[in-house]
């Protein structure tokens, strides 16, 4: 008879982590579909400038003005990337929220898209923008993606146990 270890409680809420990060993703996806957020920039300090602003020159109100078809070009470019970021994140939440939940190793090896992804997009941002900011958000949400794909590792790969033949 097999005895199982009870999960501590970092190993058996690590995915809330994970989820939390998806969630997020799925906000910050959603504003792509409103360009004129651009002007925001969320996480910033201030004086910063956006990515629209540091490649454009210019504000989203300015540009739209200004140019609006490139304006209208850049909304829809934004617009389309906010749709693969909400399904992106929708399918995260769901793996997080049952298979990651429940162990199964596909979705340990799925979850690594989030830092992967964070990584490659905020990388992305500063190349953009220069913002020191972006990379020390990228370190803190990569850090804190790792820590919830890695302290639950024993539960995805459980020690083999050798018995004495």
């Amino acid at each position: 008879m097999v005895s199982v270890k009870p999960s501590k409680a970092y190993e058996k809420y690590a995915w809330t982590l994970l989820f939390a990060f998806w969630a997020l993703h799925l906000i910050l996806s959603i504003r792509d579909f409103f360009p004129s957020l651009q002007d925001y920039c969320i996480g910033c300090l201030p004086g910063a400038q956006t990515a629209i602003q540091s490649s454009t020159g210019m504000t989203w109100r300015l540009l739209a003005s200004s140019d609006p078809r490139i304006a209208s070009f850049l909304a829809s470019t934004l617009v389309d990337d906010g749709i693969s970021g909400v399904g992106l994140a929708i399918f995260g939440m769901a793996v997080s929220l049952t298979s990651f939940r429940r162990g199964e190793k596909w979705a340990w090896y799925t979850s690594w898209s989030m830092p992967i992804g964070i990584l490659a997009a905020q990388l992305n941002v500063y190349l953009l923008t220069g913002s020191v900011t972006v990379l020390v958000l990228a370190i803190v949400f990569v850090l804190v993606s790792l820590l919830a794909l890695f302290l639950p590792y024993r539960q995805f790969f459980p020690k083999k146990l050798t018995t004495p033949s």
